[in-house]
């Protein structure tokens, strides 16, 4: 049982101190690439209404594939971001 509690203790301590430490180092760049990837999800956005408006229907799916990858990479980003950095 004591050894039990004392893994628990550390793993919490270090994943504590973890957070503590990545606040302080990477909180920043996580904002800045959050930005970047949404940028770049409105830039296929428009890509992809400008490939349906020429009826290219196989590169306007590509491309709003693309803008849900980005989509979803900033979502977790942003999970990290508010799990860690807030």
């Amino acid at each position: 049982m004591k050894y039990l509690i004392a893994t628990m203790v550390f793993i919490f301590s270090c994943s504590t101190f973890s957070a503590a430490k990545w606040d302080e180092a990477g909180c920043g760049r996580i904002e800045a690439g959050v930005g970047q990837l949404i940028g770049a999800s409105e830039s296929m956005r428009g890509l992809s209404e400008a490939a349906g408006k020429d009826g290219d229907s196989e590169g306007e799916e590509e491309l709003r594939k693309m803008q849900m990858l980005y989509l979803e990479q900033a979502e977790n980003w942003s999970s990290i971001y508010s799990a860690f950095c807030k």
